[in-house]
């Protein structure tokens, strides 16, 4: 017989983290691989005795892998290590396991299925956020702080509407996961190869048993978009990750000395601890959990471009690249998860200064297109002659050092009347145009800050809320359940079958 040489880049092909990632996932190839017996069966392509047997050993070996028992031959891979053990259990029946079915679509089931656990996991972990941050804006609903754009201030806004934006922001957020989950809520398994089978499959009955929708129909199409799956989670968690790190600098920011909106609590950052502490400067209480909530983002977006990247110009069928995608969906799904987790906890002990919001307001000149707007809808003149004058009001206020409050209406009529326009207008008027309560109540429209159309907006927060709790336990159901169903026919048989 001619001598066989070693397999000297087995180690590469099958790596170390490849090797830890499958581990991961074996009980889901078990989960699989039963739904495949049992279809085998239902076609009277496997017996009855022979099926029971077989589902006895792949019960027993997912024992083994609960147990930690369970180890990957890296000579073999995942999928023939399963097989093996399953032949070492019960002998030559093993060799019906892989009737009609190929390690490409094995693979393929087995990583949906994973993936379906941790996206429903996952989307569980982020609904306390999003209770949080409901909570910031029902407690905060009069709470007046500035609102800035370009870095600068722009128009008084409420905390309440802020945490209200990025609760909004985080919905969203979510319903490009569910995206992703419904769109590849698809069986794989019948695909094979990459190109169907001669043996009598019935595609919708382990799709059933596996809790997929329906069939991924076409072979080619199912095998060849092994990849896709996980990029398009990765985009769905990198756009999570965006509003993550959108919310943590606008905190780092209100956080610093000279914002001085709100703190952070104890349980997030103390001064003198020696991570959050600094080791020469006493008085520092470093934000660091912001700083590294904001810096989640670029990494899970980074892992998606990579995944992008592997699967350019791959042809049709299986190539071994795809395998590489594992490693980036797993960073994403850890990142993204320690991440929210860490995040619910900063927005349950943020410390808010609602003095220093309501000074900065008062103080900054962001009432300024208040006071234009209160003119204009006096005097009917149109706005944006009332802004030019109000705008050379204020410019010289604020080069002369003076506060908007201290400015008083017969500037406004002087300057009016340099722009041959004569106003009517009292101290007093002005004093409520610019009153940062009165004003937030002014605006009435849908979505606007007053008490009214908060309380619309809060309404409707918490209809969206309950949505994603609704859906995100349908989805739950739908794939517990189906495991349940799947484990009471597999009882039944080795209760009547097996010995």
């Amino acid at each position: 017989m001619k001598n066989i040489k070693n397999l000297e880049t087995g180690s590469f092909i099958v790596s170390q983290a490849q090797l830890s990632l499958d581990l991961k996932m074996v009980s889901f190839d078990i989960q699989g691989t039963t739904a495949h017996v049992l279809m085998l069966n239902k076609q009277k392509i496997i017996d009855d005795k022979k099926t029971a047997l077989i589902v006895k050993a792949l019960k027993e070996i997912n024992q083994e892998v609960d147990q930690g028992k369970f180890i990957i031959d890296p000579n073999k891979g995942a999928q023939l290590t399963l097989e093996a053990k399953i032949i070492e259990k019960i002998g030559d029946t093993a060799y019906s396991v892989h009737t009609g079915r190929s390690r490409n679509d094995q693979i393929m089931v087995t990583e949906m299925l994973y993936l379906k656990n941790e996206i429903i996991g996952l989307m569980k972990s982020f609904i306390p956020v999003l209770t949080e941050l409901f909570k910031l804006a029902k407690n905060n609903v009069k709470t007046v702080m500035p609102g800035y754009t370009h870095m600068q201030p722009a128009k008084p806004t409420t905390f309440g509407q802020w945490a209200l934006a990025y609760l909004n922001g985080f919905l969203k957020s979510i319903k490009t996961i569910e995206h992703y989950f419904n769109l590849y809520d698809l069986n794989p398994l019948g695909a094979c190869e990459s190109y169907g089978t001669s043996w009598s499959l019935d595609r919708e009955y382990t799709a059933k048993l596996l809790g997929f929708s329906k069939v991924w129909e076409i072979p080619q199409d199912a095998i060849s978009s092994r990849g896709f799956v996980q990029l398009g989670y990765l985009n769905g968690l990198g756009e999570i990750c965006l509003v993550a790190s959108k919310l943590a600098q606008d905190l780092l920011l209100f956080n610093t000395f000279e914002y001085g909106m709100i703190g952070l609590g104890d349980e997030v950052a103390q001064r003198l601890h020696p991570i959050t502490g600094s080791s020469v400067m006493a008085q520092k209480k470093n934000p660091d959990v912001l700083e590294l909530i904001r810096s989640t983002a670029p990494q899970v977006i980074g892992y998606a471009n990579i995944v992008a990247n592997i699967l350019d110009s791959l042809p049709m069928g299986y190539n071994r690249d795809s395998r590489e995608v594992k490693e980036y969906i797993d960073l994403g799904l850890t990142k993204t998860k320690v991440m929210i987790k860490t995040l619910e906890k900063a927005l349950a002990t943020i410390k808010i200064n609602k003095k220093k919001m309501q000074n900065a307001v008062e103080e900054n000149y962001s009432l300024t297109t208040d006071l234009a707007d209160f003119i204009s809808q006096k005097s009917g003149i149109g706005y944006r002659l009332i802004y030019k004058i109000i705008g050379q009001v204020v410019d010289e206020a604020i080069n002369k050092g003076k506060l908007l409050k201290q400015i008083s209406a017969d500037e406004i009529k002087n300057i009016a009347l340099i722009n041959n326009v004569k106003l009517e207008l009292t101290d007093e008027e002005i004093k409520k145009a610019i009153d940062p309560q009165l004003v937030i109540e002014k605006r009435n429209h849908l979505g606007g800050s007053s008490t009214s159309s908060m309380k619309q907006s809060l309404k409707n927060a918490q209809n969206a809320i309950k949505d994603v709790v609704q859906s995100v336990n349908k989805k739950s159901l739908v794939f517990s359940g189906a495991k349940k169903k799947t484990d009471l026919i597999v009882n039944n048989l080795i209760q009547k079958y097996g010995t």
